[in-house]
């Protein structure tokens, strides 16, 4: 079990939001602490790191689903766990997380400075994903906005996925920074 649900919580929380609400909790426990929460559900342990980034793929919202980027960033040891988690992922989804675990290599790159002074960060996420995905070598900018493309034309979203990549991680950080400050 991975929660606890205070006793006063409405039971008819439906359970899709449950789960949202858990895996956030979760998050929080793993330095990912940017998510708004609607409940007071709390994580008392962690599922396995394939478990988690697999579940994370499969939440209804986005604003959940590319935390997966936030937390490889925050947790790059969860890389070992990246091949376990494809293989639970239906094929759409597998490629979303490749998407979004190759946006995550970019961005340490990008954010190094920040990441390593306000988050603490060791270790570095290593690249699997860029070739298959076509990412030129160049600017981690230019890297994303490929990325972004390719994410586009593979699943006919016409988002700005450049920026929500980056805003996974500029959330992080700012989080981060913001919590330093106040343990001052």
């Amino acid at each position: 079990m991975y929660f606890t649900r205070p006793a006063d919580m409405d039971s008819t929380i439906a359970p899709a939001l449950q789960s949202e609400e858990l895996i956030i909790a979760e998050l929080e426990q793993l330095g990912v602490r940017y998510l708004s929460r609607q409940t007071q559900l709390q994580a008392v342990g962690l599922r396995p790191a394939h478990r988690l980034l697999a579940d994370l793929l499969r939440q209804p919202t986005s604003r959940v689903r590319t935390a997966v980027i936030a937390l490889l960033l925050a947790q790059p040891s969860f890389a070992r766990a990246v091949t376990a988690a494809l293989a639970e992922l239906t094929a759409e989804e597998a490629l979303i997380l490749k998407l979004f675990y190759t946006a995550a290599v970019v961005l340490q790159e990008q954010y190094h400075d920040e990441l390593t002074e306000y988050c603490g960060i060791e270790g570095r996420l290593p690249d699997r994903f860029s070739k298959e995905l076509g990412l030129p070598s160049t600017t981690p900018k230019e890297q994303l906005a490929a990325l972004g493309q390719y994410h586009r034309q593979a699943t006919g979203m016409s988002l700005n996925w450049a920026g929500t990549y980056d805003s996974a991680a500029r959330n992080l950080i700012r989080r981060r920074k913001i919590e330093k400050k106040w343990s001052l």
